[in-house]
């Protein structure tokens, strides 16, 4: 897969199916527009086309921390996955901003994209002040030579799916909702780190990772979770969140107990995915307090996961 970012200095080398939009999780719904655009680029020989953009620069939106269901990098591997040809991250300046949607259409879709059909939802808009909407791509594609494909957006008992709705149940540590939502469990990727070794003298050895600060979390507790570590997964544990038992720092990590696990994965790349809430985080009295908990918390993944 080619990927694109950072520049707006760039033309595709053929026609393409395009689909547009912020993509934040990859979610069902986003699915559903990938799978129209790949179907297309293999009927036609086109190339299957992702449009979305990097973060918004701070002179924009001073007053907002970002944070995403998807990292870059994450997006990045499902676009790949499900067989994107090229990811596009657009640059947001303030000049794109305020670009009029007719430009949008005139000078991305037509010159740079090569666009054949153009696949959105029905709440897609563009351009300066939002005035574009797919009923305006439709217009111009008549005019243009493209075509647009207006999707409806896929459900989950009554409610439309969105990167909203995701954030929503995310924040309440719903994680089976947020990973039908998905289509997938929700993760978290990192390089595992050396902590403070206190898991393995409590005779639960741990690895670490610590998640960027532009990635959305659920709530700080224990979490039933499985771990793919070079291909192979593995059940446990893991524990978001501070640590408060045995530490003061305010730096959240993802410290996971595997489950029938003792190798070395110092600087190996996991990806943890959270499959249910057990409990909020919390500080206990002295560690033989934490140690109980940490067993008790693991039996009850183990018979959850129906592993002895």
């Amino acid at each position: 897969m080619e990927y694109i970012h950072g520049t707006d200095d760039f033309q595709l080398n053929k026609k393409s199916a395009v689909t547009l939009g912020k993509f934040d999780g990859i979610h069902t719904g986003h699915q559903k527009l990938i799978e129209i655009v790949r179907q297309k680029a293999d009927e036609e020989n086109l190339l299957a086309v992702l449009f979305t953009f990097d973060s918004l620069p701070l002179s924009i939106c001073p007053q907002k921390y970002q944070h995403f269901i998807s990292t870059s990098s994450e997006r990045r591997r499902l676009c790949e996955n499900f067989g994107i040809d090229v990811e596009i991250e657009y640059p947001f300046t303030e000049e794109f901003m305020n670009m009029e949607p007719e430009d949008f259409i005139c000078r991305i879709l037509i010159d740079k994209l090569h666009a054949k059909y153009v696949v959105v939802g029905t709440d897609y808009r563009f351009g300066k002040d939002r005035a574009g909407d797919a009923a305006m791509l439709v217009e111009a594609g008549e005019e243009l030579g493209f075509t647009t494909i207006i999707v409806e957006k896929e459900k989950y008992q009554d409610k439309e799916i969105s990167s909203t709705y995701i954030r929503e149940e995310l924040k309440v540590g719903h994680m089976e909702t947020v990973n039908v939502l998905l289509n997938r469990p929700f993760n978290v990727t990192g390089v595992v780190s050396i902590g403070n070794q206190l898991g393995r003298k409590l005779d639960f050895p741990t690895i670490n990772i610590y998640p960027t600060e532009y990635k959305l979390l659920p709530p700080n507790g224990v979490y039933a979770t499985q771990t793919t570590i070079d291909g192979e997964k593995f059940y446990g544990v893991t524990n978001l969140g501070t640590k408060p038992t045995v530490s003061d720092a305010p730096e959240i990590s993802v410290e996971t107990f595997l489950f029938d696990f003792d190798k070395d994965v110092y600087g190996k790349k996991v990806d943890v995915e959270f499959i249910h809430f057990i409990r909020p985080e919390m500080k206990f009295e002295d560690v033989d307090g934490l140690k109980r908990q940490i067993a008790a918390d693991s039996d009850f993944a183990r018979n959850m996961f129906l592993i002895g």
